[in-house]
């Protein structure tokens, strides 16, 4: 056997002679090394045992059939066999006559640097391929021809076209781009190749004509010039989803910006009229209460109205807040254990100078040991709303019964039953529309159709429902179903009249108030300075209130919130810094009537939060508790 040529042996390539038996005649270095063998060990050997399965395969059915038909192969994928597992080479090979006899020659290149390289390219490929947009190579010549060099698979996604068919030209992506935008787009381009920056714009485009417009966002960036074209590099995105996401957000920022400048205009109007309301009803109640200056019949009478107009306004403003709060959703509710009874007996006796003027009577039934699971302050609305209404629509010497039951499990129902003049079926079906008051705006009965649409939202935001009844002329009946709870015991109390022996008895007991407004500051002086044992101090501004409580320390704060020298919270933290005064039961007086306004008092510790227009009869008896110890 004839050795290799001695120059093959200095080559960085295998080189193989074979015969067409199959024998290997000679090796050279490079493939002896790759194969872990001395060459000489070699020769001698079958071809076969020097190729994985694969590779004898291809060796005897293609390369050896191929050869003998043309001579020769050319870069032909083989396996070697090699003790540290498959060596897979570009294979070259001639078939060529050494003394009468037919030699196979073969070269082989190892693939490892170009399986690597052609791996990573698979594999950023199908990164490309998968990425939810399109990728792409685009160049422009000098005489302003483009196309796509390079485009992955979100090519046939955004625009139907397949990668091959924008490698002459860019116009068929082009043509898919709403016309109205395809000039934007190019002049973007121009305007990028000419100022060497990204290109950049966002478009519409469809893939056929049956999809509707999605809106594109294109960025690439430059890379330079190669043979005189132009060369960018870049990606294509369908933006429709974050554009109407973004739209989304805006209308709600819009909506939230408008939400919340509603609600502080509906906020400082309630405080501008509940002030003044606070004169208002606040002396017309003392008027009408004054034993030691009476009022005639015809004074009596007037004052009355005074009073009434002025709570008829009032709850207009309650209303119209109630219905902003349900419409923002910002109703907040504090729910817990009602004792039913007391709470019943007081939305009748709340109204008893109503029924009487309207000449009406009412009745209670409920079991002392019902209790619900509900916001007391706001079941106590809306049983007054449904009061007032049986009031206002009942018959002179009418009726009221309101009574409790237990309903299905865990429920209880409280009816308002009337004998006036009941409704309609037609009445029936618009019951709940805002502002609509079922014809009662041409009689001379007050409202403006508020209030059922509040009751029904507030009981259903407490887990309950409302159900109505009527039989034109035989009256109406309204139930409220509600979750029933276990009754909570009842606090023990101090009788109003003991307090005041208490205070009358005792030492002075002090009462210092923040209050500006000189009609809120005579009103709140004339209701507490009847008071037996009593003394009132008013301070206008946050200093003078301070100077009257380092000289004449008082037993309790009420406090304005906004005083023309600083906030009422920060009058309160300096009144507590005073000696003594640092467990000062503390309640604020505000004609402002947001549930923020009342969480923010009791986040600096205030036991009580009145809201102007005060309740004269309301603020006699809590001073009073309050002086006493109660808290």
């Amino acid at each position: 056997m004839d050795p290799a040529p001695p120059d093959f042996d200095a080559l960085p390539i295998g080189v193989l002679s074979v015969d067409l038996g199959g024998r290997v005649l000679a090796a050279n270095a490079c493939l002896a090394g790759w194969l872990g063998q001395p060459a000489a060990a070699l020769a001698g050997l079958h071809v076969d045992q020097l190729l994985t399965h694969g590779g004898r395969v291809l060796y005897h059915t293609y390369l050896l059939t191929t050869l003998r038909m043309r001579g020769q192969v050319q870069e032909l994928t083989l396996a070697l066999d090699a003790r540290d597992g498959p060596i897979h080479v570009l294979t070259c090979a001639s078939l060529r006559s050494e003394g009468g006899t037919s030699v196979v020659q073969l070269a082989f290149s190892p693939m490892r640097e170009r399986l690597r390289v052609e791996a990573e390219l698979q594999r950023v490929q199908r990164a490309a391929d998968a990425a939810p947009a399109l990728l792409f190579a685009y160049e422009r010549d000098r005489s302003g021809a483009g196309r796509f060099t390079y485009a992955s698979a979100g090519l046939r996604t955004l625009y139907g076209l397949a990668p091959g068919s924008v490698c002459d030209a860019d116009r068929a992506v082009w043509e898919q781009v709403h016309p109205d935008d395809r000039a934007g787009l190019l002049a973007a381009r121009d305007a990028a190749q000419a100022a060497g920056r990204l290109w950049e714009f966002r478009y519409r485009a469809r893939r056929d004509l049956a999809q509707p417009w999605s809106w594109h966002a294109l960025r690439a960036t430059s890379g330079g010039s190669l043979d005189g074209c132009t060369v960018w590099h870049g990606t294509v995105s369908d933006v429709t989803r974050d554009l109407a996401l973004q739209e989304a957000a805006l209308e709600r920022d819009v909506a939230a910006q408008a939400s919340k400048a509603k609600s502080e205009f509906l906020a400082r109007m309630s405080h501008e009229l509940r002030t003044p309301l606070n004169g208002i009803i606040g002396f017309s109640r003392l008027l009408a209460a004054d034993t030691q200056r009476p009022l005639d019949v015809e004074q009596s009478r007037r004052v009355q109205l005074i009073e009434s107009s002025g709570h008829l306004l009032l709850s207009l403003i309650d209303e119209v807040l109630d219905i902003a709060r349900i419409e923002a959703g910002r109703l907040q509710l504090h729910l817990g254990p009602v004792p039913l009874a007391p709470l019943l007996q007081r939305a009748v006796a709340a109204l008893e100078p109503t029924m009487l003027a309207h000449g009406v009577t009412a009745t209670v039934d409920c079991p002392p040991d019902f209790a619900v699971h509900a916001d007391g302050s706001r079941l106590e609305q809306v049983l007054s709303n449904l009061l007032s209404n049986a009031v206002k629509y009942n018959r002179p010497g009418g009726r009221i019964t309101v009574s409790a039951v237990a309903s299905e499990a865990d429920r209880v129902a409280i009816a308002v039953q009337d004998t006036g003049h009941g409704l309609t079926e037609d009445q029936l079906r618009q019951m709940f529309q805002p502002f609509n008051r079922l014809g009662a705006e041409k009689t001379r009965t007050e409202g403006v159709g508020l209030g059922l649409v509040i009751t029904r939202s507030l009981v259903e935001a407490m887990q309950g429902s409302v159900g109505v009844q009527s039989v034109a002329g035989a009256g109406t009946t309204f139930t409220v179903v509600l979750p029933r709870a276990q009754a909570a015991l009842p606090a023990s109390t101090v009788a109003c009249a003991e307090a005041n022996d208490a205070a009358a008895q005792g030492a002075p007991r002090r009462v210092l108030c923040a209050e500006d407004n000189p009609v809120n500051a005579t009103l709140m002086q004339a209701v507490l300075e009847v008071l037996p044992g009593v003394e009132v101090y008013i301070g206008a501004t946050g200093e003078d209130t301070l100077r009257d409580a380092a000289l004449h320390p008082p037993h309790l704060l009420l406090l304005d919130v906004q005083l023309p020298d600083m906030d009422g919270y920060e009058l309160l933290r300096r009144l507590r810094a005073l000696p003594g005064l640092a467990q000062t039961p503390a309640v604020v007086v505000s004609a402002d009537a947001m549930p923020e306004d009342l969480a923010r008092a009791k986040a600096h510790g205030c036991v009580a939060y009145w809201t102007k227009p005060i309740s004269v009869e309301r603020v006699r008896a809590e001073v009073r508790r309050m002086l006493a110890g109660g808290g």
